[in-house]
């Protein structure tokens, strides 16, 4: 696939995202079956370091990932996603959200 393709297959899913970070949401919020979660964590890692930023953080997401970190099951997936997170590039705007995720997730780190 060309570059050109992948941007325009990207800008064109960016437009959309909405739906699918909704059922992303719904999934590790409401869901118990293990394998739809690890499956909707993966899909999350795959997103993330493209989907436009205020999915990040101007929603639930980081809080909902959070929640993962102490199963054990879920671990890896939590890290792949929070890992991707930090690789980001966001400049001064999502400091004190970044900054919470980071405080939340060495307290449970500390915890476990």
């Amino acid at each position: 696939m060309t570059q050109q393709k992948i941007k325009e297959l990207k800008q064109s899913l960016n437009s959309e995202f909405q739906l699918v970070h909704e059922l992303c949401l719904y999934v590790l919020s409401a869901s118990q079956r293990t394998e739809l979660i690890r499956a909707t964590l993966s899909t999350s890692h795959a997103f993330l370091s493209w989907i436009p930023l205020g999915y990040i953080f101007e929603s639930p997401l980081l809080e909902t990932l959070l929640n993962f970190f102490p199963a054990a099951s879920y671990r890896n997936f939590f890290l792949r996603c929070l890992t991707e997170v930090a690789a980001l590039h966001f400049g001064e705007f999502y400091d004190m959200q970044y900054v919470k995720m980071f405080t939340v997730f060495m307290i449970q780190l500390q915890l476990s």
